[in-house]
């Protein structure tokens, strides 16, 4: 069982150890998703701190629960991905546009430079990245209020 290949665990420091058996554990791991939009449970991987894979969980749900949460709290704690729960306004300025929104974590103001930046996912969510880089969620569009439907159904 893949339980008995590996666990994790947080150090008197507070960064997260790996431990494997015959092998010395390694502090300071990093988690990432492969697919965090579609397989947020699927392929994650282990890194040490210089960013070399050092495991890859092919399914996280099937590990001990304990496991589990650990892993699900690492991810929430050190993956920034705020939440859209709704559209201010949306404005077309030479080219780019200029969002208005509140999120999960409070208000935000940036720029999307072009339309691909705006990605559907296949669940009906939206992903939209930022002018530096950031990227944001955006639930689906029946899931938004009228005005935030209105602000953006022209854009997607």
């Amino acid at each position: 069982m893949i339980a008995e290949l590996f666990s994790l665990s947080i150090n008197p420091k507070g960064l997260l150890l790996l431990h494997r058996p015959g092998m010395e554990d390694v502090a300071d791991v990093r988690l990432r998703r492969a697919f965090p939009w579609s397989m947020p449970d699927q392929f994650i991987s282990v890194r040490s701190a210089d960013g070399k894979e050092l495991l890859l969980i092919e399914d996280s749900s099937r590990l001990p629960d304990e496991t589990k949460q650990l892993i699900d709290q690492y991810l929430r704690q050190n993956s920034f991905i705020p939440r859209i729960s709704r559209i201010n306004s949306v404005n077309l300025r030479f080219g780019y546009q200029q969002w208005d929104v509140l999120t999960d974590r409070g208000e935000a103001q940036f720029r999307v430079q072009e339309r691909e930046d705006i990605r559907f996912l296949p669940d009906g969510r939206f992903t939209l990245r930022d002018a530096d880089g950031n990227i944001y969620e955006m639930p689906p569009l029946n899931e938004m209020d009228a005005h935030s439907r209105k602000a953006v159904e022209a854009l997607v």
